[in-house]
């Protein structure tokens, strides 16, 4: 039902902040969503044509993958908040985000093998050995790790647009802070935020009405 909906999507929203036992229970259902985005009605709802123009030939284990990496490409404010939503929730649990997981799978084995598996800590020891070592880990984790601080980026610039949606992206910005890559990805954030408010001035000058002529 609808009002099942909106509880569900207030404690996926608020995860941090529930029981570990809610947490859990939370955690296994998102896990199914990334295996078929249908099972998470809010996104099919808000995202359905972003889907068709973006993701026309995904499976739906790939869907969820598919509009994270086409954050920047969204045209509807309701699917991006969406978006932004599971790029944070990929954020907190690294086996939220198949690929990479599976781009890192050996690096973590081998340089975090203690990091708790159901948090946020996996990403955080990847981008701790990195900035300790930028040859620590395998080129195919670091690749795929440097493409998901841009993507982190990008949720994080979105999110500064949408209040609504900000608290959740808090700990994106903690991780662009920490990263190898924290001065190209901030001077990258800080230049869009720019010209989009040299767009809105322009836009704004542009659409002014002239004056009246003086009739004589």
């Amino acid at each position: 039902s609808s009002g099942d909906v909106s509880v569900i999507s207030c404690l996926k929203d608020n995860l941090s902040k529930v029981s570990v036992l809610c947490e859990d229970q939370i955690t296994v259902l998102l896990e199914q969503e990334v295996e078929d985005y249908q099972l998470d009605p809010l996104l099919v709802k808000r995202c359905t044509g972003d889907i068709g123009a973006l993701c026309p030939d995904k499976r739906e284990d790939e869907v969820e993958g598919c509009l994270r990496d086409h954050i920047s490409d969204i045209k509807s404010v309701d699917c991006t908040k969406q978006v932004i939503r599971l790029v944070s929730e990929a954020h907190g649990d690294v086996h939220l985000d198949p690929l990479l997981m599976r781009a890192c799978q050996e690096d973590i084995s081998y340089v975090c093998p203690r990091s708790d598996q159901n948090k946020g800590q996996i990403i955080e020891c990847l981008q701790a050995t990195a900035k300790r070592d930028k040859n620590a880990l395998s080129h195919t984790c670091s690749s795929m790790l440097k493409a998901r601080l841009t993507m982190w980026s990008e949720a994080f610039k979105r999110a500064k647009q949408y209040d609504s949606a900000l608290e959740m992206a808090d700990d994106l910005y903690r991780s662009i802070e920490s990263s190898n890559y924290k001065h190209e990805l901030l001077a990258y954030f800080f230049l869009s935020l720019i010209i989009i408010v040299i767009l809105s001035f322009c836009g704004g000058r542009w659409s002014k009405p002239k004056p009246a002529s003086k009739l004589y």
